[in-house]
């Protein structure tokens, strides 16, 4: 009788990646920290340009969650400081 060991699962978490621009004019201060403060995400490069009271900063993000519940949970977040915020998908991991 041959015995088989029991096969162990191993879920992998999959990042997603997203390009994402935030637009201030007048909302809350709007600069390359302003990142930090958003749950669950890497930072993988980000610009800031100014010009008087407007701020536009882009950046490309790395998330867990699927790219329509980041969409609308970045949004909600950006909304809460005044930002105006565009989300696309960036490229797939390797």
């Amino acid at each position: 009788m041959m015995h088989r060991r029991p096969v162990a699962l191993r879920l992998r978490t999959v990042d997603h990646e997203s390009l994402v621009i935030l637009l201030s004019a007048r909302g809350s201060p709007l600069d390359a920290a302003a990142l930090d403060l958003l749950a669950d995400t890497r930072v993988l490069w980000v610009r800031v340009e100014r010009e008087g009271e407007a701020a536009c900063l882009a950046a490309r993000l790395r998330h867990r969650d699927r790219r329509e519940d980041f969409q609308d949970r970045l949004r909600r977040w950006g909304a809460a400081r005044g930002w105006a915020v565009t989300v696309a998908p960036g490229r797939r991991p390797d």
